[in-house]
């Protein structure tokens, strides 16, 4: 995500995150919940929906996010990596 972009999140705003806690880096539906300001700039706390952990708020870096629906998935190596459904 670009920093203007990141910069523009508001609660409540859906993403898409790349969950670092699975090898594979998948995406998981997530809203934003917290938003904190910083020296160096935002820090955004989202929450996951779904999934066994569903409600768990974690941090994650703003390369790790898309907006959900995402809009260019060639823009993300995580996303090229994935292997596609269907």
């Amino acid at each position: 995500m670009l920093r203007f972009q990141w910069d523009s999140l508001r609660r409540g705003d859906r993403l898409l995150v790349h969950d670092a806690a699975t090898p594979h880096l998948g995406l998981r539906p997530a809203e934003v919940v917290c938003l904190d300001t910083t020296p160096t700039g935002y820090d955004v706390g989202v929450r996951y929906t779904d999934g066994a952990d569903a409600g768990t708020v974690v941090r994650p870096g703003r390369f790790a996010v898309h907006f959900d629906p995402i809009s260019d998935e060639s823009a993300c190596w995580r996303c090229e990596e994935l292997p596609l459904a269907g």
